[in-house]
């Protein structure tokens, strides 16, 4: 008997309180969040110029990542975008070309790389670390859906933008969900109004750890909480990574 087909999306239960409603609450709190100033708290850990590769979510690009970026760079961190300027999903070209981003950027600096991803971009990281577990450190992933099928609204554009996708969705599945081989931290907030916050939950040990934190899907990069959770992550693998050196 075939295997049934792979559902990576599905709609969102009415009690899920995903919807239009809670996608146009994202809407609104990003365009909020992007016209926020900047508030860099001076007691939050710094970086030693380590290299952070930023991956944008579904329907983002490495233009939604700004202020992300800005914040790392503050802290003392090296930001390189991953040269995205839409996500579509798991198009043909894309792993290719985050797999070549890791390898250059490795190269260009000696040592190991961070990958930060949001949402999808997350996910992708997950992958990118599979691959290439000698050239990541260690992840940080913000919302980032790994356990399937998600349920979102945007349910209705991912499957239309199927057809774009790769053959090998299947197996990127199988890597999004095991646990990689570098130690990840993974954000969620339950005021997520775009997937269901269980799917971005991980089976926690001592090297993958589950980060509460509030407000918005959308948002997550420019929310001062949890850019004080990921300087917080970033230090601790740093700590980590230090001390088993």
């Amino acid at each position: 008997m075939d295997d049934p087909p792979f559902v990576s999306v599905v709609r969102p239960p009415p009690e899920s309180g995903l919807g239009l409603a809670s996608w146009m609450r994202e809407i609104a709190e990003a365009a909020r969040a992007t016209l926020a100033k900047p508030n860099y708290p001076d007691d939050l850990p710094r970086g030693n110029g380590e290299t952070i590769l930023l991956i944008p979510g579904f329907l983002a690009g490495d233009w939604t990542m700004h202020p992300l970026r800005d914040f790392l760079q503050h802290q003392n961190y090296r930001v390189e975008f991953a040269g995205v300027a839409l996500n579509l999903g798991p198009t043909k070209g894309l792993m290719p070309h985050l797999e070549q981003t890791v390898e250059r950027l490795y190269a260009e600096r000696g040592t190991p790389i961070v990958v930060i991803g949001q949402s999808l971009g997350g996910a992708f990281a997950r992958v990118l670390a599979h691959r290439h577990p000698d050239k990541i450190s260690h992840l940080v992933t913000l919302a980032s859906p790994i356990r399937f099928p998600i349920a979102t609204p945007l349910e209705a554009i991912v499957k239309l933008l199927a057809p774009l996708h790769g053959p090998d969705v299947v197996s990127l599945r199988e890597e999004i969900e095991s646990a990689p081989p570098v130690p990840i931290i993974a954000l969620y907030s339950k005021d997520d109004g775009i997937i269901d916050w269980h799917c971005c939950l991980q089976d926690e040990t001592a090297d993958c750890i589950n980060v509460e934190v509030s407000g918005a899907h959308s948002a997550m990069g420019f929310n001062p909480e949890a850019q004080a959770a990921i300087a917080h992550a970033l230090a601790r693998m740093a700590r980590t990574s230090n001390a088993s050196e």
